[in-house]
Protein backbone atom coordinates (compact mmCIF):
# COMPACT_ATOMS: atom_id res chain seq x y z
CA UNK A 1 0.00 0.00 0.00
CA UNK A 2 1.56 3.46 -0.92
CA UNK A 3 2.49 6.11 1.94
CA UNK A 4 0.43 9.06 2.00
CA UNK A 5 3.19 10.84 3.53
CA UNK A 6 0.43 12.40 6.11
CA UNK A 7 0.26 11.48 9.59
CA UNK A 8 -2.81 9.99 11.43
CA UNK A 9 -2.99 13.15 13.28
CA UNK A 10 -3.36 15.30 9.86
CA UNK A 11 -5.58 12.67 8.82
CA UNK A 12 -7.80 12.61 11.30
CA UNK A 13 -8.01 16.46 11.10
CA UNK A 14 -9.00 16.20 7.15
CA UNK A 15 -11.55 13.70 8.59
CA UNK A 16 -12.58 16.29 11.57
CA UNK A 17 -13.35 19.20 8.52
CA UNK A 18 -15.04 17.24 6.43
CA UNK A 19 -17.23 16.35 9.05
CA UNK A 20 -17.38 19.95 9.55
CA UNK A 21 -18.42 21.03 6.15
CA UNK A 22 -20.96 18.36 6.06
CA UNK A 23 -22.62 19.69 9.08
CA UNK A 24 -22.32 23.30 7.48
CA UNK A 25 -24.15 22.04 4.16
CA UNK A 26 -26.80 20.21 5.97
CA UNK A 27 -27.37 23.28 8.27
CA UNK A 28 -27.65 25.15 5.44
CA UNK A 29 -30.11 22.90 3.23
CA UNK A 30 -32.18 23.03 6.92
CA UNK A 31 -31.79 26.59 6.78
CA UNK A 32 -33.07 26.34 3.64
CA UNK A 33 -36.19 24.28 4.34
CA UNK A 34 -36.82 26.33 6.96
CA UNK A 35 -36.59 29.69 4.71
CA UNK A 36 -39.12 28.15 2.23
CA UNK A 37 -41.55 27.21 4.65
CA UNK A 38 -42.01 30.68 6.51
CA UNK A 39 -42.25 31.71 2.90
CA UNK A 40 -44.78 29.48 2.04
CA UNK A 41 -46.82 30.36 5.38
CA UNK A 42 -46.36 33.48 4.26
CA UNK A 43 -47.36 33.52 0.88
CA UNK A 44 -50.91 31.46 2.27
CA UNK A 45 -51.37 34.54 4.78
CA UNK A 46 -51.05 36.80 2.51
CA UNK A 47 -53.77 34.81 0.10
CA UNK A 48 -56.39 34.57 3.11
CA UNK A 49 -55.91 38.00 4.29
CA UNK A 50 -57.02 38.89 0.48
CA UNK A 51 -59.84 36.63 0.59
CA UNK A 52 -60.74 38.09 3.86
CA UNK A 53 -60.78 41.47 2.64
CA UNK A 54 -62.79 39.78 -0.56
CA UNK A 55 -65.38 38.44 1.67
CA UNK A 56 -65.44 41.59 3.90
CA UNK A 57 -65.92 43.97 0.23
CA UNK A 58 -68.44 41.27 -0.34
CA UNK A 59 -70.59 41.49 2.47
CA UNK A 60 -70.56 45.84 2.19
CA UNK A 61 -71.92 44.97 -1.35
CA UNK A 62 -74.34 42.84 -0.30
CA UNK A 63 -75.49 45.04 2.69
CA UNK A 64 -75.45 48.21 0.49
CA UNK A 65 -77.48 46.37 -2.26
CA UNK A 66 -80.24 44.55 -0.49
CA UNK A 67 -80.69 47.31 2.94
CA UNK A 68 -79.35 50.89 2.07
CA UNK A 69 -80.31 51.08 -1.66
CA UNK A 70 -83.53 49.61 -1.51
CA UNK A 71 -84.57 51.41 1.26
CA UNK A 72 -83.48 54.66 -0.32
CA UNK A 73 -85.34 53.13 -3.52
CA UNK A 74 -88.64 52.95 -1.57
CA UNK A 75 -87.89 56.45 -0.01
CA UNK A 76 -87.60 57.81 -2.98
CA UNK A 77 -90.83 55.94 -4.63
CA UNK A 78 -92.69 57.43 -1.75
CA UNK A 79 -91.17 61.11 -2.48
CA UNK A 80 -92.68 60.28 -5.86
CA UNK A 81 -95.95 59.58 -4.38
CA UNK A 82 -95.96 62.32 -2.04
CA UNK A 83 -95.96 64.79 -5.05
CA UNK A 84 -98.23 63.56 -6.50
CA UNK A 85 -100.70 63.41 -3.75
CA UNK A 86 -100.17 66.77 -1.91
CA UNK A 87 -102.80 68.41 -4.07
CA UNK A 88 -104.95 65.44 -3.73
CA UNK A 89 -105.23 63.99 -0.87
CA UNK A 90 -103.51 65.49 1.82
CA UNK A 91 -103.95 62.85 4.83
CA UNK A 92 -102.58 60.20 2.48
CA UNK A 93 -99.96 62.48 1.02
CA UNK A 94 -99.09 62.69 5.07
CA UNK A 95 -98.70 59.15 5.16
CA UNK A 96 -96.83 58.79 2.14
CA UNK A 97 -94.22 61.38 3.47
CA UNK A 98 -94.07 59.85 6.95
CA UNK A 99 -92.98 56.19 5.53
CA UNK A 100 -89.98 58.08 3.33
CA UNK A 101 -88.80 59.82 5.86
CA UNK A 102 -88.46 56.44 8.25
CA UNK A 103 -87.31 55.01 4.98
CA UNK A 104 -84.54 57.68 5.05
CA UNK A 105 -84.17 57.38 8.45
CA UNK A 106 -83.60 53.40 8.95
CA UNK A 107 -81.01 54.21 6.11
CA UNK A 108 -78.54 56.45 7.96
CA UNK A 109 -78.99 53.96 10.96
CA UNK A 110 -77.62 51.29 8.52
CA UNK A 111 -74.89 53.29 7.26
CA UNK A 112 -73.94 54.11 10.35
CA UNK A 113 -74.02 50.40 11.60
CA UNK A 114 -71.85 49.52 8.54
CA UNK A 115 -69.43 52.39 9.15
CA UNK A 116 -69.33 51.28 12.49
CA UNK A 117 -68.52 47.62 11.78
CA UNK A 118 -65.72 48.16 9.41
CA UNK A 119 -63.86 50.81 11.59
CA UNK A 120 -65.44 52.12 15.29
CA UNK A 121 -65.00 55.82 15.57
CA UNK A 122 -64.29 55.10 18.96
CA UNK A 123 -61.21 53.08 18.38
CA UNK A 124 -60.12 56.22 16.51
CA UNK A 125 -61.34 58.86 18.82
CA UNK A 126 -60.78 57.09 22.13
CA UNK A 127 -58.84 54.25 21.85
CA UNK A 128 -58.84 49.93 22.45
CA UNK A 129 -60.27 50.27 25.96
CA UNK A 130 -63.47 52.77 25.41
CA UNK A 131 -63.95 50.54 21.68
CA UNK A 132 -64.22 47.56 23.62
CA UNK A 133 -66.66 48.90 26.26
CA UNK A 134 -68.97 50.05 23.28
CA UNK A 135 -69.09 47.15 21.31
CA UNK A 136 -69.86 44.99 24.63
CA UNK A 137 -73.01 47.63 25.28
CA UNK A 138 -74.25 47.39 21.82
CA UNK A 139 -74.19 43.54 22.21
CA UNK A 140 -75.97 43.44 25.72
CA UNK A 141 -78.99 45.66 23.50
CA UNK A 142 -79.76 42.19 21.82
CA UNK A 143 -80.56 38.42 23.30
CA UNK A 144 -76.63 37.76 24.68
CA UNK A 145 -75.26 36.81 27.64
CA UNK A 146 -74.49 38.70 30.34
CA UNK A 147 -71.07 40.15 29.61
CA UNK A 148 -68.67 41.50 32.19
CA UNK A 149 -65.62 43.77 30.70
CA UNK A 150 -62.97 44.22 33.06
CA UNK A 151 -59.83 46.32 32.17
CA UNK A 152 -56.56 47.24 34.28
CA UNK A 153 -54.25 48.95 32.31
CA UNK A 154 -51.71 51.97 32.39
CA UNK A 155 -51.37 52.59 28.68
CA UNK A 156 -53.06 56.36 27.25
CA UNK A 157 -53.20 55.12 23.89
CA UNK A 158 -51.34 52.64 21.42
CA UNK A 159 -50.37 52.47 17.96
CA UNK A 160 -52.83 52.30 15.97
CA UNK A 161 -52.62 49.34 14.60
CA UNK A 162 -51.84 47.24 17.83
CA UNK A 163 -55.24 48.94 19.33
CA UNK A 164 -57.28 47.68 16.14
CA UNK A 165 -55.87 43.80 16.32
CA UNK A 166 -56.57 44.09 20.13
CA UNK A 167 -60.00 44.90 19.06
CA UNK A 168 -60.59 42.79 16.42
CA UNK A 169 -59.50 39.56 18.91
CA UNK A 170 -61.77 40.71 21.06
CA UNK A 171 -64.13 40.92 18.68
CA UNK A 172 -63.84 38.02 16.97
CA UNK A 173 -63.81 35.42 20.57
CA UNK A 174 -66.74 37.26 21.90
CA UNK A 175 -68.89 36.68 18.57
CA UNK A 176 -67.64 33.14 18.84
CA UNK A 177 -68.67 33.19 23.02
CA UNK A 178 -71.95 34.52 22.29
CA UNK A 179 -72.90 32.70 19.18
CA UNK A 180 -71.95 29.37 19.84
CA UNK A 181 -71.36 29.04 23.43
CA UNK A 182 -74.21 28.76 25.11
CA UNK A 183 -73.05 30.30 28.15
CA UNK A 184 -75.20 32.67 30.31
CA UNK A 185 -72.02 35.03 30.89
CA UNK A 186 -69.15 35.79 29.04
CA UNK A 187 -65.98 37.80 30.52
CA UNK A 188 -64.05 39.99 28.57
CA UNK A 189 -60.22 41.16 30.19
CA UNK A 190 -58.01 43.71 28.99
CA UNK A 191 -54.75 43.79 31.34
CA UNK A 192 -50.91 45.00 30.78
CA UNK A 193 -47.68 43.97 31.93
CA UNK A 194 -44.10 43.50 31.72
CA UNK A 195 -44.59 44.95 28.76
CA UNK A 196 -47.32 42.94 27.18
CA UNK A 197 -51.25 43.38 26.88
CA UNK A 198 -53.57 40.74 27.05
CA UNK A 199 -56.71 40.13 26.13
CA UNK A 200 -58.59 37.43 27.32
CA UNK A 201 -62.66 36.00 26.94
CA UNK A 202 -63.96 33.84 28.82
CA UNK A 203 -67.48 31.34 29.20
CA UNK A 204 -68.82 29.15 30.86
CA UNK A 205 -70.71 27.65 27.75
CA UNK A 206 -70.79 24.22 25.84
CA UNK A 207 -66.67 24.18 25.09
CA UNK A 208 -65.34 21.99 22.01
CA UNK A 209 -62.74 19.38 20.78
CA UNK A 210 -60.05 21.72 18.98
CA UNK A 211 -58.93 18.58 17.00
CA UNK A 212 -62.50 18.67 15.88
CA UNK A 213 -61.83 22.53 14.47
CA UNK A 214 -60.51 22.81 11.35
CA UNK A 215 -57.16 24.35 10.88
CA UNK A 216 -57.90 27.19 8.52
CA UNK A 217 -61.34 28.03 10.37
CA UNK A 218 -60.91 31.82 9.55
CA UNK A 219 -62.23 32.98 13.46
CA UNK A 220 -59.72 31.36 15.35
CA UNK A 221 -57.13 31.14 12.57
CA UNK A 222 -57.65 34.84 12.74
CA UNK A 223 -57.25 35.46 16.22
CA UNK A 224 -53.76 33.28 15.64
CA UNK A 225 -52.50 35.39 12.48
CA UNK A 226 -53.43 38.47 14.33
CA UNK A 227 -51.35 37.10 17.16
CA UNK A 228 -48.29 36.23 15.31
CA UNK A 229 -48.43 38.99 12.74
CA UNK A 230 -47.35 41.09 16.39
CA UNK A 231 -44.72 38.96 17.42
CA UNK A 232 -47.35 37.75 20.51
CA UNK A 233 -49.34 34.30 21.62
CA UNK A 234 -52.61 32.93 21.13
CA UNK A 235 -54.11 30.00 22.97
CA UNK A 236 -57.54 28.71 23.31
CA UNK A 237 -58.38 26.77 26.63
CA UNK A 238 -61.52 24.82 25.97
CA UNK A 239 -62.69 21.04 26.35
CA UNK A 240 -66.73 19.70 25.66
CA UNK A 241 -69.02 20.96 28.49
CA UNK A 242 -65.95 23.11 29.95
CA UNK A 243 -65.97 26.26 28.47
CA UNK A 244 -63.90 28.41 26.45
CA UNK A 245 -61.27 30.88 27.53
CA UNK A 246 -59.77 32.78 24.66
CA UNK A 247 -55.73 34.33 25.84
CA UNK A 248 -53.53 36.63 23.43
CA UNK A 249 -50.84 38.51 24.22
CA UNK A 250 -49.19 40.93 22.64
CA UNK A 251 -46.18 43.14 23.04
CA UNK A 252 -47.43 47.05 24.00
CA UNK A 253 -44.76 48.43 21.72
CA UNK A 254 -45.78 46.54 18.89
Amino acid sequence: MADSGKTREELMAEVQETRCRLAMLEASEAENRQARRLLQDEQQLLRESLESQERDRRLVTYELHDGIAQQLAGALLQLQAFGELEDRNSEEAQRTFDAASKLISDSLGETRRLISGLQPSALDEVGVVAAIDCLIREMQGSEEPEIEFVHNVQFDRLSPSLETALFRIAQEALNNACRHSRSKKVCVTLAERDGHVRVEVQDWGAGFDPGAVKENSFGLRGIRERARVFAGQANVDTAPGRGTRVIVELPSRS
